[in-house]
């Protein structure tokens, strides 16, 4: 197997292994062991845990969702996370948090998210402010969003179904996107 092969099947097992166990479950172990690697191959070649994930994972969320075009933005964003939780789907949103806090330039990994959030963000919500404080805003909101579902488990379709959660939910974040303000 050439390099490039063998990284191509680590992401491929990285990526499987994320999206069903998430980023806190899955171990460089899991992962070589899905590859049929050694733990050290996988670390010589894709780095640490987060520096794999970064590398199996899309470079910056999904935001795109066009068959519902007539529906707000904010409801769309939301619908979006939710419907990808309802589907099992990875949830890029949810694991940057854990990305962030494993990076060895804290400073560096922010700059770098911060970079692929907020301008995505803002081209789609109209917000060409100096600060971009409304796509912040936004951003912010999605991250809480993805935490609550992925990682704390919080709004279960138990506690809330899933056009409930988009309708409230979705007009918080419309809210900030229209008045700039929670």
């Amino acid at each position: 197997m050439s390099e490039r092969t063998t990284r191509d099947v680590i992401l491929d097992a990285a990526r499987k292994l994320f999206t069903e166990r998430g980023f806190t479950l899955t171990t460089i172990r899991d992962v070589a062991e899905a590859a049929d690697v050694s733990p050290a191959l996988v670390m010589k070649l894709t780095g640490s845990k987060a520096e794999l994930f970064q590398a199996a994972a899309p470079e910056a969320p999904i935001l795109e969702e066009l068959d519902r075009p007539t529906e707000p933005t904010g409801y769309r964003l939301v619908r979006t996370l939710v419907e990808r939780r309802d589907s099992g789907e990875f949830e890029y949103w949810a694991v940057a948090p854990f990305i962030l806090q494993e990076a060895a330039d804290r400073d560096a990994a922010r700059a770098e998210m911060t970079a692929g959030f907020v301008p995505r963000i803002a081209a789609r919500i109209g917000d060409d402010s100096a600060g971009q404080a409304r796509a912040r805003l936004v951003v912010t909101l999605l991250l809480g969003l993805a935490s609550g579902l992925r990682t704390f488990e919080m709004v279960t379709p138990d506690v809330i179904d899933s056009a409930g959660l988009i309708a409230t939910y979705g007009a918080l974040v419309q809210n900030v996107i229209d008045n700039g303000e929670l």
